[in-house]
């Protein structure tokens, strides 16, 4: 198990029941994320978007947060890749708060843990899954 493995198991608090990942840790979740970490995103425009910095990934958290109601999610898998990178597999469930559309979707996010905290991240989403947020955050 490398360095990033071990980060994400105890971010997303594997092993103690269900999670939010967009929500609720036991810990500050800023603790992880370098000041200066880069993540690739879906965005409200429904496409890839990059955000720069850990107080801008926060916001945007923040926002997808306030969206949705009724959310969960379920970690499958965490993968590490070499000594920096792992892939995180889980399952999801959300409601839009504007419009009350349920979705239930899995996502993989990739992330690359450097000196102890994650400096990138990436997520991947199917089709329905990047419809749907672009939606709920053009609503919100």
């Amino acid at each position: 198990m490398n360095d990033a493995e071990k980060l994400l198991r105890k971010m997303f608090n594997v092993g103690k029941g269900p999670i939010d990942a967009i929500g609720n840790s036991d810990t500050d979740p800023t603790t992880y994320f370098h000041p200066d970490v880069v993540n690739s995103l879906f965005g409200p425009s429904g496409t890839k978007e990059l955000i720069v910095g850990r107080e801008a990934f926060f916001q945007f958290v923040s926002r997808c947060a306030s969206a949705v109601t009724d959310r969960s999610d379920e970690i499958i898998a965490i993968t590490g890749i070499d000594q920096e990178c792992a892939l995180v597999h889980a399952r999801a469930k959300r409601k839009s708060v504007a419009n009350g559309q349920e979705i239930e979707y899995e996502w993989a996010m990739l992330y690359r843990v450097e000196n102890g905290m994650i400096t990138y991240g990436a997520d991947m989403l199917d089709t329905d899954a990047q419809a749907f947020w672009g939606n709920v955050l053009k609503a919100n």
